[in-house]
């Protein structure tokens, strides 16, 4: 199976109260961009959901793209649009392989996957080494259920995957910063400005009952180095124009030094917490 050109569709899903301070890009899709296209795939990151596009564009892109995969996500609320949007491109390209990630999906794989047929594959956990190995295996011929992190049909039954262990090294990823279509991310209350959303770290190690987030990390926490991080807001504001950083880590002091500076000399962005 050849697999070359991938989608990574937001859903056209909107939220009032959220978009009324401004326009937010995807930070999962940049950073799994990145992996797919180190690892020599071409990505098309289409945000159908800030362009404020509906079925009719994105039926238009896809057409244009011709995607062997299409990946798309949801948390709950955008879980409809996320399956509509699988639907469609099944109907362009019934051979197109599709896939969902994401909170919602994590969680709940066995009841999309029953109830869901045009979803292929489920991402669980973190995506951007799970599906660069789903599409190595699945362009090898081989078995998805060598591959950590996933959710599929088999059998008449659903099948997953043991856990994929969590990427230790964040300051390795390659977010694609230049697929971001930057002219849509804008922060209202100060005019003219360029919004990117960034994370200095991955996890938390709360046990708030009704947040999703401290499962979704196993509890834990991870970092990248202060010198990583910096390094990439030089770069937003450099060379894409990004004014305003807006900060999307779920614990993001819970290491004081990496934010009051470091005398000693060391690195903090390689320890994971317990």
């Amino acid at each position: 199976m050849k697999i070359q050109r991938i989608s990574l569709i937001t859903p056209p899903y909107h939220s009032g109260v959220v978009e009324s301070a401004g326009t937010w890009l995807n930070l999962g899709f940049v950073t799994i961009a990145g992996a797919l296209r180190r690892a020599g795939y071409e990505v098309d990151y289409y945000d159908a959901m800030s362009h404020w596009h509906d079925w009719p564009e994105i039926s238009a892109r896809l057409l244009a793209f011709a995607p062997d995969l299409v990946a798309t996500t949801a948390f709950t609320a955008s879980i409809v649009d996320a399956v509509k949007l699988l639907e469609l491109a099944k109907t362009i390209n019934p051979q197109v392989i599709t896939a969902l990630g994401n909170v919602h999906p994590t969680f709940c794989f066995e009841e999309l996957l029953a109830t869901a047929g045009v979803i292929d594959y489920i991402v669980r956990g973190e995506g951007e080494h799970t599906l660069v190995l789903l599409l190595a295996c699945l362009q090898a011929g081989g078995d998805p259920k060598k591959v950590p992190g996933l959710a599929f049909r088999e059998g008449g039954g659903v099948f997953a995957t043991p856990k994929a262990a969590l990427i230790k090294d964040l300051d390795a990823l390659t977010p694609a910063w230049d697929l971001v279509e930057w002219p849509l991310y804008t922060y209202r209350p100060q005019a003219g400005s360029r919004l990117a959303i960034v994370s200095s770290s991955r996890g938390c190690r709360q046990h708030c009952s009704f947040c999703s987030q401290q499962l979704f990390w196993q509890r834990t926490w991870r970092a990248r180095t202060p010198e990583n991080f910096v390094a990439e807001l030089e770069l937003l504001h450099r060379v894409h124009g990004v004014t305003v950083a807006m900060v999307a880590d779920e614990l993001p002091t819970l290491d004081r030094q990496r934010w009051a500076g470091n005398q000693s000399g060391g690195h903090y962005g390689q320890y994971q917490y317990p």
